[in-house]
């Protein structure tokens, strides 16, 4: 199924591994620009890097926990 989310934000909580990765990269590979947000530094760089490379969209990481 092709979904176009250009012109759209996402912001996605979790999104250095795992699930929230996952969302984070396939929003990005739809055109929408995605904000990450997770508490470690590291893994959100990696997770820039990941999603940079699937989508066309900007993508913003944030350091925070939302506990």
């Amino acid at each position: 199924m092709d979904v176009n989310l250009a012109g759209r934000t996402a912001i996605i909580t979790g999104a250095s591994k795992g699930i929230g990765l996952a969302v984070a990269t396939r929003f990005a590979a739809s055109g929408a620009e995605v904000a990450i947000i997770a508490r470690g530094r590291e893994a959100l760089d990696n997770a820039v890097k990941i999603i940079a490379e699937s989508g066309r969209a900007r993508v913003a990481a944030i350091q925070a926990d939302v506990a």
